[in-house]
């Protein structure tokens, strides 16, 4: 189509705008801790980080056993078993707190006749 100063009048009949967005999360999923799976690895935390003195994996140990606590599969504490849901309870920790990773590319713009 020809306008009156003689140039080429460009209608499109559509837009098309075309991107992609990627995001990447830890919260598809349920954490599948037993209370008291949490009840343990709070106490241990409390004697390792919130005491005056840190406390050892094999006196929390000790200390849990005189209590009459066990472990989540019934054994009797030993300083690895403290020592693996402390470790494994912060990696659990750090993975729920973790921030959310959004992206979202240039977006393309093309007109369609």
């Amino acid at each position: 189509m020809l306008g009156s100063a003689g140039c080429e009048i460009f209608n499109p009949k559509g837009v098309l705008i075309t991107f992609s967005i990627s995001i990447t999360t830890t919260k598809l999923w349920e954490s599948n801790y037993t209370e008291y799976q949490q009840y343990l690895f709070n106490r241990i935390c409390e004697y390792k980080e919130k005491s005056l003195t840190p406390i050892g994996y094999r006196k929390i140990s000790q200390i849990l056993n005189e209590e009459g606590l066990k472990t989540p599969r019934g054994s009797i504490f030993k300083n690895n078993h403290v020592h693996s849901i402390y470790k494994k309870g912060k990696i659990r920790e750090e993975r729920i707190n973790r921030e959310d990773i959004v992206e979202v590319s240039q977006p393309t713009i093309e007109l369609i006749e």
